[in-house]
């Protein structure tokens, strides 16, 4: 994302804000759209894939006895 895209979404928010005549934009939905400008920025969607995976709790449907399943 350019520069010149950044400063064009963060006039739309201004702008969208400055004619909201029904007062649907408040400080929640600004943070949002703030929000969604900072992760398009840095090239993701704010997940954070730094998940530490507990091989026990796989480990659980690894040794399931099936031998006893009726079909």
């Amino acid at each position: 994302m350019s520069k010149q895209d950044i400063i064009e979404q963060l006039k739309n928010i201004k702008d969208q804000w400055a004619n909201d005549s029904k007062g649907e934009i408040n400080a929640d939905v600004i943070i949002e759209a703030l929000t969604d400008i900072i992760h398009d920025t840095e090239g993701n969607d704010g997940m954070d894939f730094s998940e530490v995976y507990d091989d026990a709790h796989y480990e659980n449907f690894e040794n399931v006895d099936f031998t006893t399943l009726e079909v």
